[in-house]
Parts: C-alpha cells; sequence; structure tokens
C-alpha cells in the first residue's frame, strides 16, 4: 500500500485502497452545518408539499380551472431553471455562502408578498423567486453535504428530511381546512420558517469554508481527469468560466441532470396532483385524503433511510432500476383499480420506493466528479433537476384540464417510464 498522497489524478482502485474508513465520529466537527443544512431541506420539503394541498382552495378563491392554477408550477420551474444556468456564475463571484445568503433572501421576499393574498398573475409572477431561492440552497447544501464525512449517509439523511417537511405540509394545510382558515395561512407559516433558515444558515455557516472544505478529500477521480490535456490546470479567475461551462458539460452532470429532472417530476407529480385526484377522481374525504398525502411524503422519508442504505449496500444503479420498476407497477395500479383504498395504499408504497433515487444519483455524481467542478455541476443538477418538479406538475395540470383529472395517473406512468430510461 502506497504511502503517496491522494489527488485528483490517483486512480479509482488506489483511492479506494488507501482511503480511510470513516465513522460518525468524523462528522462531530460538522454537526452545525449538518443541522442547517437539513434544515434548508426541511423548508424545501414544506414548500414543495404546500401547493398540492391549497390547489382546491386556490381555484376556488381565484375562480381558476386545474390547467390555470397549474401555472405556478410553471412559474416555479422558471426558477428552478434559471438557479441551474446561473449558479455557478453566482458561486464564482459571491462564494457558496453569499450564494445562500442571497437564495435564503429571495425566498422571504417572495413569501412575504404572497402571504398579502395578491391577484393571481402577481402569485405567478413571484413564484420564481421561490423556485430560484430554493434552487440556489438545495445546490449549495447537496455540494456541501456530498463533501463530508460519511457522505452518502448524510445525504440520505438531508432528503429523508426533505420528505418530512413535504409531509408536513398537508398536516398544516389539512388543519387549516379543519379550521376554516384561509390558504395564506400556509404562507405565513412558510414565511416563518423561511425566516428561522435564513437565521440558521448566518449562524451555522458563518465560519465554514465553504470553497475549500473536502479539497483534500480523498474523492474518486472524473473519467476525465485534470490531467488531461485538453483541460486548463489549477482553477484560476482566469480559468473560472472555463470550468463552469467544463463542468456543466460534463457527461456524468447532463446525465444526472435529466435523471433528477425526470425523476423530481413523478415524486412532485404525485405529491402536488394526487391530493385533487383522490378527492375529485376517486371522491375521497378532503380531510382523510390530506392524510394520505401526507402519509406518502412519509413514505418517501423512510424510503431514504431504510432503502438508501440498501443501495449504498447492494448498488446504486441495480437497486434504483429495481425501485424504478415496482413505482411503475404501483402506479398502473392506481390507473387500473378504481378503489379508494388500493390506490391510498399504493400511493405511500410509491413515496416508499422512489425515495432514495435523488441521493443516490448525487452520491454517484459526488464520486465520479473532481471536487473543483462540484459547486457548478452538483448545483446544476440539483437545481436543474428540481425544475422537472415543477415543470412536468404544470404539464400534467394543463393535460388535466384538457382530458380530465381521472387521467392523471397516466401522466405519472410515463414520466416513471421515461426516468427508468433515463437510468
Amino acid at each position: 500500500m502506497t504511502d503517496q498522497p491522494l489527488n485528483e489524478h490517483t486512480p479509482l482502485l488506489e483511492q479506494q485502497i488507501n482511503k480511510k474508513q470513516e465513522s460518525w465520529k468524523d462528522t462531530i466537527p460538522y454537526l452545525r452545518s449538518i443541522f442547517s443544512s437539513n434544515f434548508i431541506l426541511l423548508c424545501a420539503g414544506l414548500n414543495d408539499g404546500s401547493v398540492g394541498i391549497i390547489i382546491p382552495q386556490l381555484k376556488e378563491h381565484y375562480g381558476i380551472s386545474n390547467s390555470v392554477v397549474s401555472s405556478l408550477f410553471l412559474s416555479s420551474a422558471f426558477g428552478f431553471f434559471s438557479a441551474a444556468l446561473f449558479n455557478g456564475y453566482l458561486v464564482h463571484r459571491l462564494g457558496q455562502r453569499g450564494t445562500m445568503y442571497l437564495g435564503g433572501s429571495v425566498i422571504v421576499l417572495a413569501y412575504i408578498v404572497l402571504v398579502q393574498g395578491v391577484a393571481f398573475p402577481v402569485m405567478c409572477l413571484f413564484m420564481p423567486l421561490l423556485g430560484g431561492g430554493y434552487g440556489l440552497l438545495d445546490g449549495a447544501v447537496n455540494v456541501y453535504v456530498a463533501n463530508i464525512p460519511m457522505a452518502t449517509m448524510n445525504l440520505n439523511i438531508c432528503h429523508a428530511v426533505y420528505g418530512l417537511g413535504a409531509m408536513i405540509s398537508p398536516l398544516v394545510g389539512t388543519y387549516l381546512m379543519a379550521h376554516h382558515i384561509s390558504w395564506r395561512g400556509m404562507y405565513v407559516f412558510l414565511l416563518a420558517m423561511a425566516l428561522l433558515d435564513i437565521l440558521l444558515i448566518v449562524i451555522c455557516f458563518y465560519d465554514v469554508d465553504m470553497e475549500g472544505q473536502g479539497a483534500e478529500k480523498d474523492l474518486p477521480s472524473s473519467p476525465v481527469s485534470d490531467g488531461d490535456p485538453a483541460l486548463p490546470g489549477p482553477t484560476t479567475p482566469h480559468h473560472g468560466s472555463s470550468l463552469q461551462r467544463r463542468a456543466i458539460l460534463n457527461r456524468m452532470t447532463l446525465l444526472g441532470a435529466a435523471y433528477i429532472l425526470t425523476y423530481a417530476g413523478v415524486e412532485v407529480c404525485i405529491g402536488g396532483w394526487g391530493y385533487t385526484y383522490l378527492r375529485d377522481a376517486r371522491m375521497g374525504d378532503p380531510i382523510a385524503m390530506g392524510h394520505v398525502i401526507s402519509g406518502y411524503w412519509a413514505g418517501l422519508c423512510l424510503g431514504r433511510l431504510v432503502l438508501g442504505w440498501v443501495a449504498g449496500r447492494y448498488g446504486e444503479k441495480p437497486m434504483v432500476s429495481l425501485f424504478t420498476m415496482t413505482a411503475i407497477v404501483l402506479i398502473f395500479l392506481i390507473w387500473l383499480i378504481p378503489v379508494i383504498w388500493v390506490d391510498s395504499l399504493c400511493m405511500l408504497l410509491i413515496g416508499f420506493f422512489i425515495g432514495p433515487m435523488f441521493p443516490c444519483c448525487v452520491t454517484l455524481a459526488s464520486k465520479v466528479l473532481p471536487r473543483r467542478m462540484q459547486p457548478t455541476a452538483i448545483g446544476f443538477m440539483a437545481a436543474f433537476g428540481a425544475g422537472g418538479a415543477a415543470f412536468f406538475p404544470f404539464v400534467s395540470g394543463q393535460l388535466a384540464g384538457v382530458i380530465g383529472i381521472q387521467f392523471m395517473p397516466l401522466c405519472w406512468l410515463v414520466c416513471a417510464v421515461i426516468m427508468q430510461g433515463k437510468k
């Protein structure tokens, strides 16, 4: 066994042989920033899980159809895609911490406006701030957690916490509905959480070396290493824009972004439109169906903890393929069997099986990409992919407005099949 230091030029096998076995004790110096990272994804989950439960109230309040209300998802998608495109530039100019401050600030601004109950077109204009803000924070968290000790498990925990947040939102919405409180109450709750979120970012990350941490960590090399003559050497300000382009155009980045784009579409299509489908197409009780959607997100949370470990133990790619096929069968059963308790059970199980897919993809990317490419590449993957969480629900809403909400499972099925094809 060699004692030479490991770097991005070291062969993958040699890095794995030399790599020190990590333990939970190694994460102790990172506990403060890990806590804030988890809270960021908790708030992201609260945001993504909120729209679905208030869609019926928004339709009634504004007197609009499913296809019109789905414009909210399209507006959010614009914000996510913008964050994906400008994330590398902002990190280069402001630093990772400054980019997090910017993301948290625009989120707070958007919630302050939405709390006012503004006209629907104005509401659509401010939704991109939410998408963009959470896109920037999501990218920063994934890069940071992917480069600390016990990264794979910490990523699964962080994304499980996202599922926890998305589970809480329908419960809050159901409570407000049961007590005849306006949908604006949901945004009051989200504003309070966003204010606490930005406070924690300032406190927990104020002395964290966001750019340098993990640079010396024993990370696997990229298939195209920095030693390739086609690539420049160490990053300098002069090479910053070149590095950003190469990071985004890296094959792993593009494949990961395409996969997460489709995956997030499945995840939030079901979480966003599942309540309306169960209530209107299957005639379910409004309060009980709100609890079913909370159960779907709870399944997502549990799946990331349980199946995330299974995927790490037996291999991410074969396990994710198996989970995807299982989800496809369950979606088909929802379409085939018009029985409310069967559809509800299938929805809970779908959440469980699709849970680990996002963190598994980020883990693979962190193993393949050079450390200095990761802020741009993983940030692009997370933000661009999260755009699918807004774009595909918009498309589904448009189709529901044309062919009827009862055909919604077919949209989920198509997304899931595409996702399996991109594996």
